[in-house]
C-alpha cells in the first residue's frame, strides 16, 4: 500500500471519528442528582446548589454546595486557571463521584456559575 492510500484511509477514519463524536456528545444529558450518597464511586453526576463553602490552595479549589433539596455536597475542582467563585453563587457542577476516608465527594470537571 502507497502512503497516499494510507493517508486517505487514516483522513477518513479521522473525519467519521469525529463526526460520530459530535453527534453522540450532543445526546449526553445528565439529570442532577440529589444524593451522591446514594451514587455509585466512578459515575458522572450534575449537582446544582448554592456554595456555602468556599476553600482554595495552589491549584485545588474545596466547595460545598447546598442543593435544592438542602444535601450539601462536597465537591473538589483541580484547575490550572482562575475560577472566580464566592460563597452565595448558584453553580452547575459535572463531575465523577470518589470516596475518600468514607465520604462521597465529587471530583469536579466542569463549575457553570448560574
Amino acid at each position: 500500500m502507497n502512503e497516499r492510500t494510507i493517508f486517505k484511509i487514516s483522513l477518513a477514519s479521522i473525519i467519521i471519528g469525529l463526526t460520530f463524536l459530535l453527534l453522540y456528545a450532543g445526546e449526553i444529558n445528565l439529570d442532577a442528582a440529589e444524593n451522591i450518597e446514594d451514587i455509585p464511586e466512578e459515575q458522572m453526576v450534575k449537582i446544582k446548589g448554592k456554595v456555602t463553602s468556599l476553600k482554595t490552595s495552589d491549584k485545588t479549589i474545596f466547595l460545598e454546595v447546598e442543593g435544592e433539596v438542602a444535601q450539601k455536597n462536597l465537591v473538589i475542582a483541580f484547575t490550572d486557571s482562575d475560577l472566580y467563585l464566592q460563597e452565595g453563587d448558584y453553580v452547575e457542577i459535572s463531575g465523577i463521584v470518589e470516596e475518600y476516608k468514607g465520604q462521597k465527594e465529587i471530583i469536579a470537571s466542569q463549575i457553570i456559575v448560574k
